[in-house]
């Protein structure tokens, strides 16, 4: 086999190798950042347990801290649910001067559509499927 042939032969093995060995590292760095984080909790609780477990890790709290902190964070949500509570009437008042409003832009042709489209999108809110932004009610 001549020089140059089997010199053309190598460079070619050459590079496909650094072609394979650089798509092995990309798809090792690309997963790597695009790792998932664990996902949001669900349950008061669940948040609690994952809270004070960050905090012994980070903060080094001991058993009773981590039952103090637990206390807190209860009353802390008893809180917010109270403030909810509260600013619900509010809200429900706003939103339904909003949906008066639109009602006065839309023609007598329109209104039964966007009546249909509210449900829908109260139907959608209840269910859990993603999408507009926004409640309906």
């Amino acid at each position: 086999m001549p020089r140059t042939r089997l010199s053309a032969i190598l460079y070619l093995i050459l590079v496909f190798a650094s072609g394979v060995l650089v798509g092995v590292v990309s798809t090792h760095l690309y997963a790597v950042k695009a790792s998932v984080p664990a996902p949001a909790p669900r349950t008061m609780a669940e948040f609690t347990r994952r809270y004070t477990d960050e905090m012994r890790q980070s903060v080094g709290v001991n058993d009773a801290q981590v039952a103090a902190v637990g206390k807190i964070l209860a009353d802390a949500k008893r809180r917010y649910d109270d403030l909810r509570r509260e600013q619900r009437p509010m809200r429900d008042h706003i939103q339904q001067e909003q949906v008066d409003a639109i009602r006065a832009v839309l023609t007598d042709a329109q209104k039964p559509a966007y009546d249909a489209w509210r449900a829908e999108r109260a139907k959608r809110s209840k269910t859990g499927a993603t999408g507009s932004s926004g409640s309906a009610k």
